[in-house]
């Protein structure tokens, strides 16, 4: 017997369009024709403008965060997003991307040696007198990198 009752369906065939003539009719009830077609107006109108009012933002945002410099070691011409560290596809150092521009990036304790080029023999000055230099005197710059974390 329960076999049955189990088997027992009730269809209301049509139900669903009748409910949706009658919920289309109490929505212009509620809220009247003009303000249904105001309401599609606007979601018509959003969804034209959203991906242009998008697409200004990023190019706002790229403007302020794109960084184009050359690689500090070897001059290779980068473009990175601000704030990121890259290493450089020519000669692998780590760089990171600044507002100014490329920096190298060291960790702790690393030292950073800047190395001059040294003429020796004879140098021309600007008011055409030369200068004599020694070939043993060699200029280097020595200066340690702030730690990586700050």
């Amino acid at each position: 017997m329960n076999q049955n009752f189990n088997q027992l369906q009730v269809r209301f065939p049509g139900l669903g369009c009748w409910l949706f003539v009658l919920g289309a009719a109490w929505l212009i009830g509620a809220i009247g024709l003009s303000g249904i077609i105001k309401s599609i107006f606007v979601l018509v109108l959003f969804i034209f403008l959203a991906p242009v009012l998008a697409f200004l933002a990023l190019q706002f945002w790229i403007k302020r965060n794109l960084i184009t410099g050359n690689c500090p070691v070897c001059e290779q011409p980068l473009t990175s997003l601000k704030g990121l560290q890259t290493p450089c596809p020519k000669c692998g150092t780590e760089v990171s991307a600044t507002r100014e521009g490329f920096v190298r990036f060291a960790t702790d304790g690393v030292i950073d040696v800047q190395v001059v080029d040294v003429r020796s023999g004879r140098e021309s000055l600007a008011d055409g007198n030369f200068l004599e230099t020694d070939a043993t005197t060699i200029d280097v710059e020595v200066q340690q990198l702030p730690d990586a974390d700050r």
